[in-house]
């Protein structure tokens, strides 16, 4: 009995074995039994969540301005002096009080355009409809900022642009591209602001020897500090292919005593010195830059015949290098339109092309939740080819 238990118990182990084997091998099973699974639709692309509002940044007081910088790939503000982000580069755009500021780096180049979403602010002769900027707000606006995609990028050549770093006493000369025949722009005309003068000055003739000025004429208008206009041009022509044939690095001039000075004298503009290897001669390059201490306006249309001093800070003279904001010429923002001295946001979506995306940018608020101003807050998103969702 126990040799026949033994027996059945491993007959019905070889049976379990064998019906494993064969349900695993799908042996004895019909081919009805087995389904192919269900196809899965592929996902419909989902819209990127974009809108959140950055900031209020505090950007400092009327009397204490302040940068505030920051970087569109991280989201994030960079904490720099603004020194340090002349040569940072980091930081794609900057506020200062109402002004934007793009970073100019040569390796991270940034430029704006504006897409004009909300023109419909301005009536047919361009003046802001109050209404519209008051009653515009960041709840109300979203909707055309999340609309913006790549379809909206400009396909003409120079629609975006940068800030430009220029020097205020460009335009002196005239270049013609086709003949390379230099003359002087005689109805360019340039005051200068230094020692608690003014200095209206033209230059009437240029010779050119190679690439480099051998002689130049400048007149020049003097208004002292007891002057109420501009004193009759007096004509300073300078030998630049002798003044530079020295060890001297520039030509230096005085506008107080209308005479070529050295670097030691209180000189007022200078004219760098270059040397044109190609055919061995000297003369001063097609570059006139101001003292540190000394400002300038261009007057090409000739409207000024004195300067009145207790309005000098009305003028806009500028440094010798001075910078054009590309937001200057597009602004996002107008002023006082119902009184309060307030700024209101047009709402415009703005594109911010970097050198590895294009982002887009939609100013929100000028004041923080006191009425504070000079806090700004902003959207910013990476720009997509799907219409962006709202967080």
């Amino acid at each position: 009995m126990k040799f026949n238990s033994a027996l059945s118990i491993t007959s019905l182990a070889l049976n379990l074995t064998l019906c494993a084997i064969l349900s695993a091998c799908g042996g004895g099973s019909s081919s009805k039994d087995t389904t192919d699974p269900e196809p899965q639709p592929t996902p419909e692309p989902t819209a990127p969540v974009q809108g959140q509002i950055f900031g209020p940044y505090s950007t400092g007081s009327v009397n204490e301005p302040a940068f505030v910088y920051f970087d569109l790939d991280s989201h994030s503000v960079v904490a720099l002096t603004a020194e340090q982000a002349t040569t940072n580069t980091e930081w794609d755009i900057a506020f200062k009080r109402s002004g934007i500021y793009l970073n100019q780096h040569q390796e991270n180049t940034i430029t704006a355009y504006s897409t004009g979403n909300n023109s419909d602010f301005f009536d047919a002769e361009g003046k802001p409809i109050a209404d519209s900027f008051i009653n515009a707000t960041a709840d109300t606006e979203l909707d055309d900022y999340l609309a913006v995609t790549t379809s909206n990028v400009p396909t003409e050549e120079g629609a975006f642009v940068g800030d430009i770093t220029s020097n205020i006493v460009d335009g002196f000369y005239n270049y013609n591209s086709s003949t390379h025949v230099v003359t002087a722009a005689e109805d360019h005309y340039f005051i200068v602001h230094s020692d608690d003068a003014f200095t209206k000055f033209n230059v009437t003739n240029i010779t050119t020897e190679g690439r480099a000025m051998s002689e130049i004429s400048i007149a020049l208008g003097y208004q002292g500090v007891s002057d109420v206009e501009f004193g009759i041009a007096q004509t300073l022509t300078i030998d630049a292919a002798l003044a530079c044939s020295g060890d001297t690095d520039s030509i230096y001039i005085d506008f107080d005593t209308q005479q070529e000075v050295t670097v030691n004298d209180d000189w007022d503009i200078n004219l760098p010195c270059i040397e044109n290897n190609a055919d061995n001669n000297s003369g001063a390059d097609f570059i006139i830059n101001l003292a540190d201490d000394a400002k300038a306006l261009q007057d090409f249309d000739n409207n000024y015949t004195s300067v009145d001093a207790s309005a000098v800070a009305y003028y806009g003279f500028k440094d010798n290098s001075y910078s054009v904001k590309a937001f200057d010429a597009t602004p996002w923002y107008q002023y006082n339109l119902s009184g309060g001295h307030l700024l209101w946001s047009q709402f415009d979506v703005y594109l911010i092309n970097t050198p590895t995306s294009t982002y887009k940018l939609q100013m929100t608020s000028y004041y923080n939740e006191d009425g504070v101003s000079g806090h700004i807050s902003f959207r910013a998103d990476q720009l997509t080819e799907l219409a962006g969702t709202s967080q």
